[in-house]
């Protein structure tokens, strides 16, 4: 695999490892796609976020909005600094945050607003811009799942003043573990230099301007490792061949699928969403207890399939720490969401055989 080959380069050649050439060969590719943004790789998509937490300054008392159907890591990079994190419900069509209900959310302690691209789908950036600007306040795109999207013709991560990107194991594009900070807001990218080099001014070092680096401001190891870096190079060479691939099988589960939608039985991610559905797919059922038995159906079948977040202002921190403003979206699609195996492996025949056992388990239900 090519993989090996790299990572047997780096083993064969520690100049290699250590100048970080594979990272860097990832960085001039993913400026071919974020062309006005910097681009940091990091070991973690929660890393970036934390990086972002401390270039934005959070102290305690600032509240940060974000949606409450969203991984913990979207609220602990700010909570870890004493933020109060206001959790606002989703729309129950794209499973993203609710633009309409933002602005009943905004305090004077109001810093930032988080858009997570759920299942790298896009937020309406439009409207959430638009608030950001009105009350001075931070666009912090949360783009985990994002890669290879657009809105309005530009990628994912790349619109708000920051953005974050996984490239986590569980990423349609992964390093097995990584991530990526795009600072877009010019104001911000020396110091995030700085707090990407453990608080000291190396790049500045390494572009001839200094004789010498020093510690210069706080910061952390946020670098991604040089091992993880040559898996990615390769998943980047060929993200258009893993994209295509992805949407080719979201398409045939929806064609398979399409009967149980049409009867009611089922929802399924909104047809429109298909032509660029390249991380997940997933059924909303009729209730947690359907579910449930529907996951041990396929299960038993040997068949993976998962449900999803846990809504984040019921859980104990959550009600400790934040506040929830909205309806029932979020607690309704966290018991009802069911996710289908969807991987870069994952054969065509496969998905007709998750869709033939979900049909099977429906005509059991009910006879």
């Amino acid at each position: 695999m090519d993989y090996l080959k790299n990572i047997a380069l780096l083993h064969s050649d520690y100049d290699m490892f250590r100048k970080k050439h594979f990272s860097n060969q990832c960085i001039n590719l993913l400026k071919k796609v974020y062309t006005k943004s910097e681009v940091l790789l990091t070991h973690s998509a929660t890393g970036a976020l934390e990086m972002v937490a401390s270039l934005i300054d959070i102290k305690p008392q600032d509240e940060i909005i974000m949606p409450s159907f969203t991984f913990v890591s979207t609220a602990n990079a700010f909570v870890n600094k004493g933020a109060t994190p206001v959790f606002v419900d989703v729309k129950n069509n794209t499973l993203n945050i609710d633009e309409m209900l933002i602005e009943q959310a905004i305090t004077e302690k109001t810093k930032a607003i988080i858009a997570m691209h759920y299942a790298g789908h896009p937020c309406n950036m439009e409207a959430i811009k638009s608030l950001c600007e009105k009350y001075d306040l931070y666009l912090i795109e949360d783009a985990a799942m994002g890669y290879g999207m657009y809105y309005d013709s530009k990628p994912l991560g790349s619109i708000g003043d920051f953005g974050v990107v996984s490239f986590d194991i569980t990423k349609h594009i992964t390093a097995i573990q990584g991530g990526m900070l795009l600072v877009n807001n010019p104001t911000f990218i020396e110091r995030a230099e700085q707090i990407y080099h453990i608080g000291t001014n190396r790049k500045q070092f390494d572009l001839g301007k200094v004789d010498h680096y020093e510690w210069v401001d706080q910061g952390s190891k946020y670098q991604m490792n040089e091992l993880n870096a040559a898996i990615l190079q390769q998943e980047l060479t060929n993200d258009k061949v893993i994209i295509s691939h992805r949407i080719k099988l979201s398409k045939l589960y929806h064609d398979l699928l399409n009967d149980l939608e049409a009867r009611k039985i089922c929802t399924m991610i909104g047809k429109e969403l298909l032509d660029n559905n390249i991380h997940e797919f997933y059924l909303i059922v009729k209730n947690k207890e359907v579910r449930d038995k529907l996951m041990q159906f396929l299960s038993n079948k040997k068949i993976e399939a998962h449900f999803h977040y846990q809504p984040l202002h019921l859980a104990p921190m959550g009600r400790k720490v934040g506040r929830y403003l909205g309806g029932n979206n979020t607690e309704e699609v966290a018991q009802r969401i069911i996710r289908l195996p969807l991987n870069n492996l994952t054969t065509e025949s496969e998905v007709a055989e998750v869709s033939k056992q979900i049909i099977a388990f429906y005509e059991q239900w009910q006879s």
